[in-house]
C-alpha cells in the first residue's frame, strides 16, 4: 500500500455510497477483531468480510491501527445506542433508576460486550487512547443518559434538587462493577451477584427516599 494511499484516508467518506462502504467496513472489521483479536486480524481478512479490497479499507482508515481504533469507538456507541432512552423510562425515579441499572448490567455481562472489553484491555498498553475511547464513550455516555433522566426528575417535581452525577456513578457502579469482573474472568454466576443486587436495590431506595420531594413541594 502507498503512502499516497494511506494518508488519503480521511478524506473519504462525504458521499452516501462511500458513507455506507465504510459503515460496511466497520462492521466488518468488528467482526473480525471480535473473533480473531487484534495482532492475529489483518486487513485482508476485513476486506474479504466487508467483501471490498484491501485498498478501500486502507483508503478509508489509514492503517489497522486506526481502523482498530475507529471500531472500539464504533462499538462504544452501538453501546450507548442500546440503552434506554430518558423519556423510555417510567416515570417513578425508584423504578427508573432500577430499569436503566438493570439494562445496563445486562449489556456489560453479555458476552459480546465482555470480549469486546477484554479486547480493548488487551490492547490498551500500547495504545492507550483505546482505553480512554471506552470509558469517554461507553461508561460515561451510560451515565450521561442516566443523568438526564435524573435531571428530568428534579424538573417535573419528582425529585429534590441534588448532584445528579454522583447518584448516577453510584447507581453504575453497583450495576456493573461485579458483572464486569466476573464476565472479564470467566466466571460462573454466583451468590455473589446476587448480594450485589441487593446493595444496588438498596442504593436505590436510600437515593430515591433521601431526595423525594416534600409533600408541600408535590401540592
Amino acid at each position: 500500500m502507498t503512502e499516497t494511499a494511506v494518508r488519503r484516508g480521511p478524506l473519504w467518506g462525504n458521499t452516501p455510497a462511500s458513507q455506507k462502504r465504510r459503515q460496511n467496513i466497520l462492521l466488518a472489521a468488528k467482526k473480525v477483531f471480535f473473533e480473531h483479536g487484534y495482532q492475529i486480524a489483518s486487513i485482508d481478512r476485513i476486506a474479504e468480510a466487508a467483501k471490498t479490497t484491501k485498498r478501500t479499507v486502507y483508503d478509508h482508515f489509514g492503517s489497522k491501527e486506526a481502523l482498530f481504533s475507529e471500531v472500539v469507538a464504533f462499538a462504544c456507541r452501538q453501546f450507548v445506542e442500546l440503552l434506554p432512552k430518558s423519556d423510555e423510562l417510567p416515570k417513578t425515579p425508584g423504578k427508573g433508576m432500577r430499569a436503566f441499572a438493570t439494562r445496563v448490567r445486562e449489556l456489560v455481562g453479555a458476552p459480546e460486550i465482555v470480549r469486546f472489553q477484554r479486547l480493548v484491555i488487551a490492547e490498551a498498553e500500547r495504545q492507550p487512547a483505546l482505553g480512554q475511547t471506552l470509558y469517554e464513550i461507553a461508561f460515561l455516555g451510560a451515565e450521561r443518559v442516566l443523568v438526564d433522566y435524573l435531571e428530568t426528575c428534579i424538573a417535573q417535581g419528582r425529585l429534590k434538587s441534588h448532584h445528579t452525577g454522583i447518584s448516577a456513578r453510584t447507581i453504575l457502579d453497583l450495576a456493573t462493577n461485579t458483572p464486569r469482573l466476573r464476565g472479564l474472568m470467566a466466571l460462573e454466576e454466583a451468590d455473589q451477584d446476587q448480594l450485589s443486587q441487593k446493595a444496588l436495590d438498596l442504593a436505590v431506595a436510600l437515593l430515591e427516599s433521601r431526595f423525594a420531594p416534600s409533600k408541600t413541594a408535590k401540592n
